[in-house]
């Protein structure tokens, strides 16, 4: 019964077995060793996947004018990799440290090494230039987004249940459809060319599902984290989970944004924004900070709940998802105010000219 219900759906971490289990595993490249992989740590690989995917498709497939127009030199983009490729190391040293399975762990960090500088590395100086078209790369970057979410919920349905599921791809996504939408409606960035749209929403679905990947990432980590760090378990306070959770959300961006910013190839920014960070505006950030640490506060919060199931959580959650995105936008304004030095920098003036809009209307 124990196990029923720990499948059944509970928001947790708990029906995930802890790294110091000492029960004997099966070898990683076996069947079943690659299907516990699959089961316990596919968040954290997702990660890694993501960044050694996106570092070779702006290396090989990017077009070339798309440099030219923003003038960042092709090669500059393996900066970028570390910042996603940070959380990948370092979970898995604490792996290494915590596990009691392993007897060489020098072979496990030798096989680190070799993942988080080898690869990349390797992809940097020895890829070959197979440049696409802006149709072709928004047309990889669509069917990449539904083939990582339909295994992602595979995934979750194995190690978590269905209402985990329920809380990043119905709940997340509903917080996700509004934000992505609301941005493009404000005026902040446009989204056009993409295939698979929903009707009457400017957003493409891809952009949307890909904030349910982002959160089902950050939180799924961080709740790893916390069974490896006391101070991120799910006993103590939680904004330590939330600032974690936040700073990995902007550590990915931080490599996924630049790619898909260049002269409009994914998405363009509204012209008054000014580039910042490799061409993308800080408002981007900013928006990311907002939305992904009032999300995670009420997340965390909500499923710290002893006295409610998890179709209750589930609920809360979706009820507390309008005063979440308005609570997003309020905190990504405030930190633009602070660095527009005031409120009649670029980002206000595009959102009075929405209000401006908005009372014509």
């Amino acid at each position: 019964m124990i196990g029923k219900k720990q499948r059944a759906g509970s928001t947790a971490s708990t029906s995930i077995r802890p790294e110091e289990d000492p029960l004997p595993s099966p070898p990683l490249f076996s069947r079943r060793g690659i299907a516990r992989e699959f089961r316990e740590h596919f968040p954290i690989w997702l990660v890694y996947l993501a960044a050694i995917g996106t570092l070779h498709a702006t290396l090989s497939n990017a077009p070339e004018h798309v440099f030219a127009a923003s003038g960042i030199p092709r090669r500059m983009f393996l900066a970028l990799a570390p910042f996603p490729l940070f959380w990948f190391a370092l979970y898995f040293i604490l792996r290494i440290r915590r596990s009691k399975r392993l007897v060489r762990r020098w072979k496990a960090a030798l096989a680190l090494a070799a993942l988080v500088l080898g690869v990349p590395l390797a992809a940097f100086f020895f890829y070959r230039p197979y440049p696409f078209t802006v149709g072709q790369m928004r047309a990889l970057f669509e069917v990449s987004i539904f083939v990582w979410t339909a295994v992602f919920i595979v995934h979750i349905l194995l190690s978590r249940g269905r209402q985990t599921a329920i809380l990043f791809f119905g709940v997340g996504f509903v917080y996700g459809l509004l934000l992505e939408n609301s941005g493009i409606v404000m005026g902040f960035f446009s989204e056009p060319g993409f295939l698979v749209t929903l009707r009457f929403l400017p957003a493409p679905l891809c952009t949307m599902l890909a904030w349910s990947l982002v959160l089902a990432v950050v939180v799924s980590v961080t709740d790893r984290l916390g069974e490896w760090v006391p101070w991120l378990a799910p006993s103590r306070r939680v904004w330590p989970r939330v600032a974690t959770a936040t700073a990995m959300a902007l550590c990915l961006d931080a490599q996924g944004d630049p790619l898909a910013s260049m002269a409009g190839l994914y998405w363009s920014w509204n012209e008054l924004l000014p580039p910042a960070f490799f061409g993308v505006p800080i408002l981007n950030f900013a928006a990311w900070f907002g939305a992904i640490s009032v999300f995670g506060y009420f997340v965390f919060r909500v499923r710290d709940r002893k006295d409610w199931g998890p179709g209750r959580k589930n609920r809360e959650l979706l009820l507390r998802i309008p005063p979440a995105c308005f609570l997003a936008w309020g905190v990504c304004f405030a930190v633009m105010a602070v660095v527009e030095g005031g409120f009649d920098g670029p980002s206000f003036r595009i959102l009075g000219a929405f209000f401006s809009r908005l009372f014509v209307l």
